[in-house]
């Protein structure tokens, strides 16, 4: 029996030792956080890219009025239409010497109201002085009348065969540009056929077919698009200029035309057009320092501020020395350790 009493005290004197021990790693002491820069993670975007070319703000087909012959064309294509706006004339002969006999007609009945009216004024003194009788003034007063309506027709005529022979211009808006002429000096011209086509190249549009999440940010950017032409090398504001209320169910696109601003000399279309628009990642990835990312056997993660470790999917770079990482438990407005 002593030899077993024996063993038991030393058991026992050896379990009140360790006792202080196995207490002391019950309790570990918590965790430190981290150490480093606290960021926050912001949405990620891609670039894209709408091409576009450009093309006259408007344009106008240019129609003769009157049938005619052509007597002459002043603008070939390309050629700006000058101040007074004349295209081409077709030749008004007959409408002139319609003028000149109206005018001959004028003269002669101005002279007739001129005579009528001191003859009238003669007959009235006779009529006060009771030398004639007031019959024969009232039928002169009358053949007055009748001559002054007689000489205002032919005014209002004059007026019509004016217009007539302003008809025989075929005109255009002035600084428009000439796009395409059909029409040569002695070609004969119908009522109403078109002999050319204009456009205002003053100013420039380009239309763009956008997605309503493209224009939602194209919105945003108002006051500060610029868009590139790579053929001139040359970038240049632009502003929404149009926008078509209409949409295409197939397509799902809203057409916006933009409006080239100043700085652009050479102004015609078929100038190709760039729109860098930075849109929303449709991945839901988001944007961190590089510094926040660790590789470990070929796996990124993100330490969230809390020291939590958060596996990701590396997307590659990102700008000024950011990277792409994606995940199901990331989302933009979360704040990572970037390490030191």
């Amino acid at each position: 029996m002593a030899p077993v009493r024996a063993l038991l005290m030393t058991l026992a004197l050896l379990c009140l030792g360790a006792a202080p021990c196995l207490a002391g790693q019950a309790a570990p002491a918590p965790a430190a956080a981290p150490q480093g820069q606290v960021v926050t993670a912001r949405p990620a975007t891609r670039l894209l890219t709408f091409s576009g070319f450009t093309r006259a703000r408007a344009k106008l087909p240019l129609a003769s009025e009157v049938a005619g012959r052509c007597q002459k064309v002043f603008y070939d294509v390309g050629e700006t239409i000058g101040k007074h706006g004349v295209f081409a004339t077709l030749d008004d002969t007959f409408v002139r010497l319609d003028l000149e006999k109206n005018q001959v007609e004028q003269k002669r009945l101005a002279s007739r109201v001129a005579y009528l009216k001191k003859d009238t004024e003669r007959y009235r003194k006779l009529v006060q002085r009771g030398s004639e009788a007031p019959s024969r003034l009232d039928r002169q007063e009358d053949e007055l009348t009748q001559a002054s309506l007689q000489l205002a027709s032919l005014q209002t005529q004059a007026r019509v065969l004016r217009e007539r022979q302003q008809r025989h211009q075929i005109k255009g808006p002035p600084g428009w540009r000439v796009i395409e002429r059909s029409v040569e000096p002695g070609q004969w011209v119908a009522a109403g056929a078109t002999v050319g086509l204009a456009g205002d190249f003053r100013t420039l549009l380009v239309p763009l077919a956008l997605s309503p999440e493209e224009f939602a940010q194209l919105h945003r950017l108002e006051g500060d698009i610029t868009v590139h032409l790579p053929h001139l090398d040359l970038e240049v504001p632009a502003k929404v200029e149009r926008l078509n209320p209409g949409f295409d169910p197939v397509t799902r696109k809203i057409v916006v035309d933009l409006e080239l601003g100043p700085g652009l000399d050479e102004r015609r279309g078929g100038l190709r057009v760039e729109l860098a628009l930075k849109v929303p990642d449709p991945s839901g990835a988001v944007v961190l320092p590089a510094g926040a990312v660790a590789e470990r056997y070929q796996e990124h993660w993100v330490t969230r501020e809390d020291g939590s470790q958060v596996r990701v999917i590396f997307l590659g770079p990102g700008p000024k020395g950011t990277v792409r990482v994606s995940s199901p438990k990331i989302e933009p407005g979360q704040r990572f350790v970037v390490k030191q």
